[in-house]
């Protein structure tokens, strides 16, 4: 993963940052890193993280800080701490640690409020109030100052309790968010602590489209009518008897006001008839406890049944960040932001707000973002129904068309195969008997064909993605196994076994050597992976060669080299090769391994003496190097 996303952590709010994932070198990697974020929600972070990891034994419940960056904009994505750091060891004996973070809204949970009554409060100054208590009672750096407050009310006073039983955050939420609307955020800036409370967070209009054949990957969209009614039965208050006479039980029930007297002795309310003739009488009863009056009730109960709004839109959309590839064109998309989704053969093409995200770091095609959830009434979702139709019989006819034109170029075709079949029945024997020596000769082989080669870069690959590869032509693998004396790729068991249950053969594995250790020590870890990865010794052994530590000086890195293959041989391991850009063959060492795997990226021929030309570093339209091979020991 080059140019990815950076992730630190802190032991303590004021402690220097380590790295947990880097976005240039993959010696420190984490396994799995998704972000979750929601308009109506704060943020969370979770990954999970191998033993072999530097910072694996130093992560605490609450004061250890996590952050994400993303480096190309130098923007914070995720900042909080770590709530439960769980470990545990599946069925083939790995063991990691998974890892839960809150954003540093969770601050609000560490106080509470006590029981206070405000009278004529304006919100902005009902939440200072909450905030002032929240500062009595936590550390110095989870103190919070007020930042842009916008929401009101209709007379811009606030008539509240805080309750005891809640801490700061609940209170927030129930006193404010759910009754007034708007959302929060906490920014964390140079001075301290920032709480904001608006009536919507973000909003930008983002200067990327989402769409089909361009960075659409899929699309879900739901709705659901859960509460849709063409009849409404309105009720008002308890109609309780005035005379003493009446029974004092508990257990007696007492009817409620109803518009049948003024509703032409009717209780009921009914839709238009095209409504009623679409969907049936679906009966709908709604209470208003202070509504005393049948004059009153009718009102409310008609304004109720016209406004109905009972569709929920909801579209949940896989995308590719174009931020990722044209960085200098694209921002990132923002959870709040206004983003455009266009699917024409589902009728989809909107302009919407973005109300949740998840933000794969290791795999942005695996990014998602959920659009809506809004409100539709009957117009909205029967104008929806009809673009999706239309976009339907469109298709239709496209395709009734296209196979219009293929049913012509097949009787074209059949023509001309009954032509091309009289003559070849003179050559029939001839080309059979040949058919049968070519299945017959083990030993034919033809160059050319392709090979992947795959570190802890590529994230975890499953037998599917590895079929895919293996039906656009890769044939092999090779994996890297080591770097220097101490990294092991944890990766490679799983990649080459799902490999070779899609059909793809192990072809070897590689190491990267570096220029501070000897080639004697970085031989004798190679070696001892490999072995335990139970490769046989006719595996082709990979010596990479291009990092910038290493010697300039020729004589003193062919003698690194000849060192580090020198283990492996007395090991019975001779398949050696040589793998390095083409401009350091020849000028930084001299090959002397038995194969050479050169890397010429961009180029359209062969380099000269190549058993294998590494042509590409994006095969497929992904981050995964492939190679031709021109020597049977590859494929």
């Amino acid at each position: 993963m080059s140019n990815g996303y950076r992730v630190t952590i802190r032991q303590g709010w004021y402690a220097p940052e380590q790295l947990l994932n880097s976005e240039k070198s993959d010696k420190i990697r984490l396994e799995t890193a998704q972000i979750t974020k929601g308009i109506n929600s704060y943020d969370s972070f979770q990954f999970t993280i191998s033993p072999t990891h530097p910072q694996y034994s130093n992560i605490n419940i609450f004061t250890s800080f996590v952050k994400v960056i993303d480096p190309k904009e130098s923007k914070v994505l995720f900042e909080g701490r770590v709530i439960t750091p769980d470990d545990a060891m599946d069925s083939g004996g790995i063991v990691q640690k998974t890892i839960t973070c809150e954003s540093l809204e969770g601050f609000l949970h560490d106080s509470v409020q006590p029981f206070l009554e405000f009278h004529n409060t304006t919100p902005k100054d009902f939440l200072q109030a909450l905030i002032n208590e929240h500062n009595k009672q936590v550390e110095d750096y989870k103190k919070i100052l007020l930042g842009n407050v916008t929401v009101t009310n209709s007379t811009d006073n606030v008539y509240r309790f805080t309750e005891d039983d809640k801490d700061t955050y609940d209170n927030i939420q129930d006193k404010l968010v759910t009754r007034l609307g708007g959302e929060i955020t906490l920014r964390h800036e140079f001075l301290g602590l920032y709480l904001d409370y608006m009536p919507q967070i973000g909003g930008n209009e983002s200067s990327q489209k989402i769409e089909l054949a361009h960075n659409l990957v899929s699309l879900e969209r739901t709705v659901d009518p859960n509460s849709v009614f063409t009849v409404l039965k309105p009720l008002g208050a308890t109609q309780e008897p005035t005379d003493s006479s009446s029974s004092s039980s508990t257990d007696v029930a007492y009817p409620r006001l109803t518009i049948a007297s003024v509703n032409n002795g009717s209780p009921y309310l009914y839709a238009d008839q095209a409504m009623i003739e679409k969907y049936g009488k679906q009966v709908k009863v709604n209470t208003w406890d202070d509504v005393t009056t049948a004059d009153a009730l009718l009102s409310k109960g008609k304004a109720f049944l016209d406004a109905q709004a009972s569709f929920k839109n909801q579209i949940q959309v896989a995308y590719v960040d174009m931020a990722h590839i044209s960085p200098d064109k694209f921002n990132s998309l923002n959870c709040g932001d206004m983003v455009t989704i266009v699917s024409s053969i589902q009728g989809i093409n909107l302009t919407e707000r973005i109300t949740g995200m998840l933000i794969d770091l290791l795999n942005i095609a695996e990014s998602t973002l959920t659009i809506g959830e809004d409100d539709m009434n009957q117009l909205s979702y029967e104008k929806m129904r009809i673009d999706e139709l239309n976009s339907e019989k469109e298709a239709l006819v496209g395709r009734l068309n296209a196979q219009n034109s293929q049913i012509f170029n097949l009787i074209n075709k059949n023509k001309s195969l009954n032509t091309a079949v009289d003559n070849l029945g003179t050559n029939y024997d001839t080309l059979s008997s040949q058919v049968k020596d070519i299945i017959n000769n083990n030993d034919v082989w033809v160059s050319g064909g392709k090979f992947i080669d795959t570190s802890s870069n590529n994230g975890t690959m499953s037998v599917s993605d590895f079929k895919t590869l293996y039906d656009s032509g890769v044939k092999g693998i090779i994996v890297k196994a080591t770097e220097g004396t101490t990294y092991v790729n944890s990766l490679a068991a799983s990649h080459l076994v799902n490999a070779n249950s899609a059909g793809i053969k192990t072809v070897g594995a590689y190491h990267f050597l570096v220029g501070s250790s000897t080639g004697t020590a970085q031989g004798q870890a190679f070696l001892a992976e490999i072995q335990a990865l139970g490769l046989p010794k006719t595996t082709i052994v990979a010596c990479d060669i291009e990092d910038g530590s290493l010697s300039s000086d020729l004589a003193a890195l062919n003698s690194m080299i000849s060192d580090f293959y020198a283990v492996l041989t007395a090991a019975g391991y001779t398949n050696t090769c040589d793998y390095a850009s083409a401009s350091w063959f020849g000028s930084r060492f001299t090959s002397t391994a038995k194969l050479k795997w050169i890397a010429s990226i961009g180029t359209s021929t062969k380099p000269n003496g190549a058993d294998a030309w590494q042509y590409t570093w994006t095969y497929n339209g992904g981050s995964l190097d492939c190679s031709y091979s021109y020597n049977k020991a590859f494929v």
